[in-house]
């Protein structure tokens, strides 16, 4: 024995947990934590020579090295233990051997365990009288080897199978199986499932009661430091993880930012040899990695003159922006694009080049293309720009002939209209009167249409229709254009309706103008026995509405043309004038700031609405 454990028997001798040790009760089930392997096989040896001096039967289930440690210590004390197994006494068993007879699926089964531990106690007890004492370690192997569940559940069998034979168990535990705070459950519960628990040898050797509350004091006070540090540890460790976790999402996140990135990226060593690439860069030429990488990067630049600039400048610590280069393709064509490069240098040493790569091939290609579309657009642009100066020379020689023509054409037709005036005073007969009639109405009808001519030159040079405005009545003034329709056409009806007060700052020849082509276009397209309506809304501030409806139908592919020169004369089979009236109608209402729009349906026919503002207010562009 050694004098240690001498020390420690002799210091026990008199403690509560010797003497518990030494005459356990039938069905105390005691669990002795401990520290060391010496003070367990002393333990052991002590509560197995109580029993072996007692004539008690002795079952002990342990690790097969334990069992012989156990026989030794019994010997030092001097008890025969070849006897006592040779007469049944003492029976040892190998505890694994012994767990795998009732273990299923990780967990010990009650009637396995019956058979193969009742068994064991029943042949044990045959011919003695005693009773039985066993050790056990079957439970310190589960959990040792991370089963806590199967352990506690195998000492709720042993607790058991004792109601089934009478027999006194010792436990051990090592205290070290503990050390995780999430032991403290499962140790409450394996101390839960045992008549009497002995605490290790650190604190079951005090002598004196003074001695263990001390001792039992200091235990708190650790247990509560232990606690305040398990609980800062946890806080350190939460946010260790967190910026473990933080830093593996960034790493992530740059990871996928580099290999997933729109443009190619790669490295390149101080001797050339491309490094790494990511996907983009492997897209963008068609090479597969074992292709690329490894490879010298002049191998893939169709300009070896381009590259060794690139190198060098790149080992002088220059930094590159937008190097154009062009770049070979595994199929064989040529990418240009644009490198961006600079160097990671440590401790002076030149490590790798970092290479951005931009595919500009397609906007070469499309400024290549649009280079050539510039100059066959610019010598387009010559040759229209030469062709629309004839043009406008041909239409100003056109409009200076119509003017021209147009004044020139005022004298004779005054005259004509003068003789024929003249010929009606002089009652020379009806048949002279019919033809004069005719006369006036054709110089009439000429002189309309010299005024038109005369009206659109002026609108086509530029110089506009000028205005003399002045307080107009709209009311009175479509009134008059009325009764002058309804005298020459006898047979039609024109009406006037107005709300409000229809008065503004306009002029009324050119109105007057205005109106009587838009109610005498009415009475020449319009059904000839419905009336011709002039609706006048004046109850607006700022403008005045005026509506011309007749009961006829613009043709729908007229609609979009209506206001441009010429186009009625040319779309009538015999025009009456020269397409012009609702070109320059449209000409004066923009002069005066106003507005004009025709809609006509099979349904409501014809409706033609102007909008005057009251006041003078800028003139609208129509030409």
């Amino acid at each position: 024995m050694t004098q240690d454990a001498k020390a420690l028997s002799s210091r026990a001798s008199s403690s509560v947990a010797t003497e518990l040790l030494a005459r356990p009760a039938d069905e105390n089930h005691i669990v002795q934590f401990y520290e060391s392997e010496d003070f367990l096989c002393e333990t052991v040896a002590h509560f197995l020579g109580a029993g072996l001096a007692a004539d008690e039967p002795l079952i002990v289930i342990a690790a097969t090295d334990r069992c012989e440690k156990f026989a030794r210590r019994l010997q030092l004390r001097g008890f025969d233990v070849a006897g006592a197994r040779a007469s049944g006494q003492l029976t040892l068993l190998d505890a694994r051997a012994t767990l795998a007879k009732f273990m299923v699926d990780g967990m010990p089964d009650w009637q396995r365990f019956k058979a193969a531990i009742g068994g064991v106690i029943a042949k044990s007890r045959e011919g003695r009288d005693g009773r039985v004492r066993a050790y056990g370690e079957m439970v310190d192997i589960l959990w040792r080897e991370g089963n806590p569940q199967a352990a506690i559940a195998l000492e709720e069998l042993w607790n058991d199978i004792a109601k089934i034979h009478s027999f006194s168990l010792l436990c051990a535990y090592v205290m070290g199986n503990f050390y995780k705070e999430a032991d403290g459950e499962h140790f409450h519960e394996v101390c839960r499932q045992h008549t009497h628990v002995i605490p290790t040898e650190s604190f079951s050797n005090i002598e004196t009661p003074d001695d263990r509350l001390r001792e039992i004091g200091l235990l708190q006070q650790r247990a509560r430091a232990l606690e305040s540090e398990v609980a800062h540890r946890k806080e350190l460790e939460k946010s260790l993880r967190e910026a473990l976790a933080a830093r593996r999402r960034s790493d992530e996140t740059l990871r996928d930012f580099v290999e997933n990135a729109v443009y190619g990226l790669h490295w390149v060593g101080a001797d050339g040899i491309i490094e790494w690439a990511n996907k983009a860069e492997m897209e963008l030429l068609g090479y597969v990695r074992h292709e690329y990488i490894g490879h010298h990067i002049s191998e893939f630049h169709a300009d070896p003159e381009v590259i060794e600039d690139m190198l060098a400048r790149l080992t002088r610590n220059e930094t590159l922006h937008d190097y154009e280069a062009r770049l070979r393709c595994k199929d064989g064509s040529i990418k240009v694009v644009l490198i961006g490069s600079n160097v990671l240098w440590e401790d002076g040493k030149f490590i790798h080049t970092r290479c951005f790569t931009r595919d500009i091939t397609e906007k070469k290609k499309a400024e290549e293309a649009k280079r050539q579309s510039d100059s066959q657009l610019e010598a387009s642009l010559v040759r229209e720009k030469e062709a629309r100066q004839e043009a406008e020379r041909t239409v100003r020689f056109n409009e200076m002939f119509a003017g021209i023509l147009g004044h020139d054409l005022r004298n004779p037709l005054s005259a004509i209209s003068t003789g024929a005036h003249y010929l009606l005073r002089m009652n020379a007969g009806e048949k002279v009167a019919r033809t004069a009639t005719r006369i006036l109405s054709s110089t009439d009808r000429m002189t309309r249409m010299v005024d038109q001519l005369l009206d659109f030159t002026r609108i086509r040079v530029g110089d506009g229709i000028a205005l003399r405005r002045e307080r107009v009545d709209l009311r009175d003034l479509c009134r008059r254009v009325a009764e002058e329709l309804e005298a020459g056409h006898p047979e039609r009806v024109v009406r006037v309706e107005c709300e409000g007060e229809a008065i503004g700052e306009w002029d009324a020849d050119r109105l007057l103008q205005v109106f009587s082509n838009l109610a005498g276009n009415a009475l020449h397209h319009g059904v000839i026995d419905t009336p011709v309506d002039i609706r006048i809304d004046a109850t607006g501030p700022s403008e005045v509405v005026a509506l011309v409806h007749n009961a006829g139908v613009v043709p729908s592919d007229m609609l979009p043309v209506l206001f441009e020169p010429f186009r009625g004369a040319y779309r009538q089979q015999k025009p009456k004038g020269l397409g012009l009236g609702l070109f320059i109608t449209q000409q004066i209402l923009l002069s005066h700031g106003g507005t004009i729009e025709v809609t006509s349906t099979e349904s409501d026919g014809t409706t033609v609405r102007v909008r005057l503002p009251r006041t003078d207010v800028a003139p609208r562009s129509g030409r």
